[in-house]
């Protein structure tokens, strides 16, 4: 777990190896959350980057899995 300080202006500083693990860079966007009682940072995906790519950077899940899990829901939501 590593300990990040805000500063005055509401900015922290993103750990080194927390930026390697997720191939952040200087430009790259962060989308915040609020989940429950924490506050939660994701990479912004950029969709047109994602053209011909078969798999999501560092998050272990594909594409072809997403889209099963929507056609799943879709199955679903058309069954009722």
């Amino acid at each position: 777990m590593d300990i990040v300080t805000l500063s005055s202006k509401g900015q922290i500083v993103i750990p080194s190896k927390v930026r390697k693990k997720f191939s952040l860079k200087e430009g790259d966007s962060l989308v915040i959350m609020e989940e429950d009682d924490a506050i939660c940072l994701r990479p912004l995906v950029n969709l047109p980057e994602l053209w011909g790519v078969d798999k999501l950077k560092n998050t272990g899940i594909t594409l072809r899995e997403i889209r099963e899990e929507w056609d799943h829901e879709l199955d679903k939501k058309a069954a009722l």
